[in-house]
């Protein structure tokens, strides 16, 4: 990158991982970004606040997040805490020269996407694995790009507020 900030980072929030670490994939996510969890009074996390841009120091990394299935399932409320978090990130009354995400959200936005902050991924709801294993296994392609458009129209649901919508 020639010392420049990375405008977006791609990242797999795995379930599995996620209980054995207690988290340690979603605090990536938030350290990218820029924020903090938020607990109330029982020490349950209601919110991820973005952290203003005169502490962060640097812009807002653009986090385009792939969810597992079981990830997807077990931690739903985190999944809308993320999909909050993007969403006022995007709308944040700051430059897009220090928020990436705004940046890439208004450009979708120009281009007709309908939810232009949506950043998290995965399978159509109540599915699980991208069926690549499975295509690969049977012999079933010809060029490596087949792959590549399995995994994503297995991967082309967005996941948060507006749960399990085609991205």
């Amino acid at each position: 990158n020639g010392g420049s900030h990375p405008e977006t980072v791609a990242v797999t929030l795995w379930g599995l991982d996620a209980i054995k670490t207690r988290g340690e994939s979603v605090a990536i996510v938030l350290g990218l970004v820029g924020a903090k969890p938020i607990k109330e009074g029982t020490g349950r996390i209601v919110r991820f606040d973005l952290i203003p841009l005169e502490e962060l120091k640097r812009p807002r990394t653009d986090v385009l997040a792939s969810l597992s299935g079981i990830f997807r399932d077990s931690f739903a409320n985190i999944v809308d805490l993320l999909d909050d978090m993007f969403e006022r990130a995007a709308t944040a009354d700051e430059p897009i020269e220090m928020n990436y995400i705004k940046k890439h959200a208004l450009e979708l936005e120009e281009q007709g996407v309908e939810r232009s902050a949506a950043r998290l991924f995965s399978n159509p709801p109540g599915d699980y694995g991208s069926m690549v294993n499975e295509v690969v296994g049977t012999g079933d392609w010809e060029e490596s790009s087949s792959l590549g458009e399995t995994w994503k129209g297995r991967n082309d649901f967005s996941y948060g507020r507006n749960e399990g919508s085609t991205g």
